[in-house]
């Protein structure tokens, strides 16, 4: 099947994809994920000590082996050997014309207003599978607070469970809310250390409007997947989009802390076990 021009360049507007076109146009045969991934790392000038290099390493092996490797395949800009973990880049397969400066910013424009950074940028991911892999990259990710909001428990996927206890594992404060009663039990069952509250955010629970808001993941306050769900089809299946941000002044991730607003300081005084410590019904 055919790949759309659009998701073409949408892949080849993310610097991040353009950066392992570039690793893997620079060699001549293939390359292992390790290798791409030091490539990667070693390009980024804020690596500046070992740690820090390491938790990039990490973050960029999942990221590249999750999404960024499965999505360039799909479009046939490479090609990947996830039995392998080997990858090597397609270069016939890229129209020239599809690369140029003015047609990918010419195509960010309809998801930002301006282009003077590139935490300025808004991304979109489609596809369940897809949103889900990105939702795991950013628990990996997290270092010290890791928000998730979610509407619906069909959503919950017993998978993921394993990404957030890692994060717990490594001192990151794990927070979940929902006004469905069905999502708190699922946490309260599977990761009692989880702080769970119900959020009161009318902009998400609009009960019967179509594209519905499905999930908001929040990673240390300044990384941002904001998910939609399309109305169920005739076959029963559902579409899911979702927009991301990174950076502290990035549009999205100022948008959602500004809607929040205080509640992410006050979980403690919204959580179920509060609220069950208090001697009287709120």
């Amino acid at each position: 099947m055919a790949i759309p021009e659009e998701q073409i360049v949408r892949l080849l507007a993310d610097p991040e994809n353009r950066a392992i076109l570039s690793c893997l146009d620079d060699v001549s045969g293939p390359l292992t994920v390790d290798e791409l991934t030091q490539q990667l790392v070693e390009r980024d000038t804020t690596v500046v000590d070992a740690a820090t290099y390491d938790r990039e390493f990490e973050r960029t092996t999942v990221a590249l082996h999750h999404r960024q490797l499965p999505q360039l395949d799909e479009a046939g800009l490479v090609e990947y050997d996830a039995d392998e973990n080997l990858v090597l880049t397609r270069g016939d397969a890229i129209d020239p014309e599809w690369v140029t400066i003015d047609l990918i910013d010419e195509f960010l424009s309809r998801f930002t207003g301006r282009r003077s950074a590139d935490t300025d940028a808004i991304g979109v991911i489609e596809g369940e599978g897809a949103v889900y892999d990105y939702g795991r990259e950013l628990a990996d990710r997290a270092e010290d607070e890791l928000f998730l909001i979610y509407r619906t428990d069909d959503l919950l996927d017993e998978d993921c469970l394993s990404h957030a206890t890692q994060a717990i594992d490594r001192g990151v404060e794990f927070c979940v809310g929902s006004q469905n009663p069905a999502v708190r039990q699922f946490f309260r069952e599977h990761i009692p250390e989880t702080t769970l509250w119900e959020p009161q955010l009318d902009w998400m629970n609009e009960p019967s409007r179509y594209p519905r808001i499905s999930r908001l993941i929040v990673a240390d306050r300044d990384k941002v997947m904001l998910s939609l769900r399309d109305k169920p089809m005739a076959t029963g299946s559902k579409t899911e989009t979702a927009m991301i941000g990174e950076g502290k002044t990035n549009p999205l991730v100022v948008l959602v802390r500004e809607l929040l607003g205080p509640r992410l300081d006050h979980l403690d005084y919204q959580s179920d076990h509060f609220s069950g410590e208090l001697p009287f019904e709120l």
